[in-house]
């Protein structure tokens, strides 16, 4: 017996899936996701077609099951994020980081979010946590600077547009993202805190 397959039998179904799955998500960070293949896999992880097969039922499958592993993980460590913040500045980090973590270098939420097949099965997770977060937000920010309502949903609806941009293009151009993470924040802050000074000095 071969020492690959001495390893192979060692691992739990558990983390021989994981391990599928983690080997999934750095074939596509380098390659895209058109590249990416079963078979491909396989040879990735030292181990056969068929054994893959036995854990995913097809690629689409295996590319979901990534999805909704990584989404959760970043869901989990967002919400905290958010559950640790004990000032306004605080929890305005805590959602720019989740924006410019969702492109970080390596990771392939972006990359999985833009295949409709695969997307579907955290479709509306993803709609549940975008009224969840904008709620959330719109009773901070009405809360701290005394906005009204609508104002204050239109502050975060530009802010979240503002980070999700700056987050992307950080991204995109492999920008120092904690330094534009950071500038992010200090833009929306500072918009904010104009506006409440103009609303409130009238």
């Amino acid at each position: 017996m071969t020492d690959a397959a001495t390893k192979r039998t060692r691992l739990t179904p558990q983390a021989r899936r994981e391990h599928l799955l983690d080997c999934s998500a750095a074939m596509i960070s380098e390659a895209g996701i058109t590249a990416f293949t079963i078979e491909g896999l396989a040879r990735q992880a030292n181990v056969s077609v068929p054994l893959v097969y036995n854990y995913f039922t097809s690629r689409t499958e295996l590319l979901q099951d990534l999805l909704i592993r990584d989404f959760t993980r970043f869901n989990e460590r967002t919400h905290d994020e958010v559950e640790r913040a004990s000032t306004f500045e605080e929890i305005v980090r805590a959602a720019v980081k989740s924006n410019f973590e969702h492109y970080a270098p390596g990771t392939v939420l972006p990359i999985l979010m833009r295949q409709a097949e695969i997307v579907s099965v955290i479709r509306d997770k993803l709609a549940l946590n975008a009224r969840q977060a904008s709620a959330y937000l719109v009773e901070q920010t009405t809360a701290h600077y005394k906005f009204d309502h609508d104002t204050a949903r239109l502050l975060v609806e530009l802010s979240s547009g503002a980070a999700w941009s700056a987050a992307e293009l950080a991204g995109r151009q492999n920008r120092n993202i904690e330094e534009v993470a950071e500038l992010t924040v200090s833009y929306i802050l500072a918009g904010i805190e104009a506006l409440s000074k103009r609303k409130h000095s009238q």
